[in-house]
């Protein structure tokens, strides 16, 4: 037992390389804060608990929005027929914190519409002009075309070609080579734009 002592003491070796003192800083920082909200109304010398309830977010998600306990409800419940008042919770405090206004900045941002980021793969969009080259858009003598080696059926062929026109980005060069850049898609009496094979065929 103490030669194996001996032995795992002659083994342990100072890590010159290594900076303790930059590694106890960097165990002790908080991290990055990405949002610059966030980053802008937080106080160094505070807590981050702390920093974060006063700009009326929430530090602990399982605090702010406790699962409901069965037994305290019952106890709540128990009390209001005996006809005493229950005590308040502690978690939800309804007071205005004085940086509030960070949550609502925040709100503001999430509710904005930043747009539709969808975007088609090139090898599906290739098959999809490709097919409306051949077919127009008849979409049963797509999904019967010997070159649908994925067996996609018509309505989804329907599916990817109206995704596809709804992505400007993608569409408009298509559109601009084939010279139906100024046709009108909702025109039923334009014969480029008639959907054959179609659930909603008038």
């Amino acid at each position: 037992m103490v030669r194996r002592l001996r032995k795992t003491k002659k083994n342990q070796k100072y890590n010159y390389n290594c900076n303790r003192k930059r590694l106890g800083k960097k165990n002790r920082r908080n991290g990055h804060i990405n949002d610059p909200e966030i980053r802008a109304a937080y106080d160094e010398k505070k807590k981050p608990a702390n920093n974060i309830r006063e700009m009326g977010l929430a530090y602990d998600v399982n605090r702010a929005i406790p699962i409901p306990n069965v037994k305290q409800q019952i106890k709540a419940m128990e009390l209001e027929l005996s006809g005493q008042k229950a005590r308040p919770s502690r978690g939800n405090s309804s007071k205005e914190q004085p940086k509030q206004y960070v949550a609502a900045r925040l709100e503001e941002d999430a509710n904005e519409y930043a747009g539709s980021r969808f975007r088609m793969a090139r090898s599906m969009v290739r098959v999809i002009t490709d097919m409306i080259d051949r077919h127009g858009f008849n979409y049963k003598a797509m999904s019967l075309d010997w070159r649908n080696y994925e067996q996609v059926t018509w309505r989804q062929f329907r599916t990817k070609i109206r995704k596809f026109l709804r992505i400007p980005e993608q569409c408009t060069p298509y559109l601009e080579q084939k010279g139906w850049l100024d046709c009108d898609m909702n025109d039923p009496n334009d014969p480029r734009w008639k959907e054959y094979s179609t659930d909603d065929e008038s």
